[in-house]
């Protein structure tokens, strides 16, 4: 063999040294944690990514991570393939070039340990689960991975965006509180944020966000001391600027959704600002807390064909459910194990083992009964908070259950806490 050759294939072992080393490394540049207690123990195995393509000066590139299986849980650790959406390859002249972080779960994802970039996108808990959106190698030295507000309309979950009749239309829909609607011959109030530069030719993304019971929709949408603004999803690391968010208000303060009254006028209210606005119809989705995550169940449960995600905090189906539904809706829920109001697990467990089913979802087996499914959720030791992705649901339909130990609340670690970052991390996946 020439030198040519010999150094070519000494170039090559150096580079999988180099790529080994980067998956086994205790740090967590990219972890679930943003100081929430994390058990230790070894990583998961990496699941499958895609290959490594030679690239840059001196250097290799990453595989950039594909869609394969999230790796197996390593001895004694807690986190299994939940990986950050960030740039992976490790730095540096000479050693590996960054890699671009793929959506599948081929990435290294560390047990314990390390630093998370400020605006990562993992939450502040424990994570068990298989198969996250992993990058396709650990993230670069000084490379941190803020959350990707992304683009509205931007290919994901949802694939290509869709346009509401309200693109390239000049539009009269403005910012503001206590606009009305009629609905049924009655008149109904919601209050609206459009995004400060919005552009007639971007399909944005909606958020409808429902408030809790005896709550209002000025407290969702300029804040209070239940919950930020938005339920701080209007943020410049969360949907701030990429989405349309509007806070429908309750008959007395409340979402009975009475012979599907409620329904009806978040159907409206949607068809509504469709012609107004320039929304991706692929990327509609409900949040609420308390009775307002009880409504956005309600609306999963009816309103599959418009809503792509929800999002329920604390919640139950105080709202009713329609019975028989079984078009899948992507599901995410938190809930304190404490709560003295929506108690756990009678109100949550229900619901999240309903849409699990709903969604084709294989681990946890939602077909076991209420109590043999809670038994297989992991159970958590702080407000931190300890998150499941379920495993094999229908493609495009992820289901995540998240649970803390705490009372009635939809962020038990303040209102800018880890439940805002995951709510993000889940709705920015479409």
């Amino acid at each position: 063999m020439d030198n040519k050759n010999l150094n070519r294939l000494a170039s090559c072992i150096a580079v999988l040294g180099a790529l080994v080393i980067s998956c086994s490394d205790g740090s967590s540049p990219q972890g679930q944690g943003s100081g929430g207690s994390q058990a230790g123990g070894n990583t998961g195995t990496t699941g499958a990514g895609g290959a490594s393509v030679p690239n840059g000066s001196g250097g290799s590139l990453p595989a950039t991570g594909g869609k394969g299986g999230g790796g197996a849980p390593g001895s004694g650790g807690t986190i299994v393939g939940t990986g950050g959406k960030g740039s992976g390859g490790a730095p540096g002249s000479g050693g590996a070039v960054p890699g671009t972080g793929g959506k599948g779960s081929g990435g290294s994802i560390p047990a314990a340990g390390g630093n998370t970039p400020d605006g990562g996108l993992g939450s502040g808990g424990m994570v068990v689960g298989s198969g996250g959106r992993a990058s396709g190698g650990a993230t670069g030295a000084g490379g941190s991975a803020p959350i990707d507000g992304g683009t509205a309309g931007s290919t994901g979950l949802a694939g290509p965006a869709v346009p509401s009749d309200g693109c390239g239309k000049a539009t009269t829909a403005k910012t503001g509180n206590n606009q009305t609607i009629s609905v049924g011959g009655s008149s109904r109030t919601y209050n609206l944020f459009v995004p400060t530069n919005y552009d007639n030719s971007h399909p944005y993304r909606l958020i409808v966000s429902y408030h809790w019971l005896n709550g209002t929709a000025a407290n969702v949408s300029d804040g209070s001391g239940t919950a930020a603004a938005w339920y701080g999803q209007n943020t410049s690391t969360t949907g701030g600027g990429s989405t349309i968010f509007v806070a429908p208000q309750g008959l007395n303060n409340g979402w009975s959704n009475s012979g599907g009254a409620d329904v009806t006028f978040s159907r409206t209210l949607i068809t509504q600002l469709e012609s107004q606005l320039c929304v991706d119809k692929a990327r509609i989705f409900c949040e609420g807390f308390s009775m307002g995550g009880s409504m956005s169940y309600a609306m999963a449960s009816a309103a599959p064909d418009i809503i792509r995600a929800v999002a329920v905090h604390s919640g139950g189906s105080m709202s009713g459910s329609t019975n028989g539904h079984n078009k899948p809706v992507a599901y995410f829920m938190t809930h304190g194990t404490k709560d003295s109001v929506c108690t756990w697990p009678g109100y949550g467990l229900p619901q999240l083992q309903d849409f699990a089913k709903v969604n084709g979802c294989k681990t946890p087996d939602p077909s076991s009964s209420a109590s043999a499914f809670q038994a297989l959720l992991p159970q958590p030791t702080s407000n931190k908070g300890v998150c499941l992705d379920f495993t094999g649901c229908t493609d495009g339909y992820p289901t995540r259950s998240c649970l803390f130990v705490g009372d009635h609340t939809p962020s038990p670690d303040g209102t800018t806490g880890w439940v805002p970052k995951e709510t993000w991390l889940f709705f920015s996946k479409f």
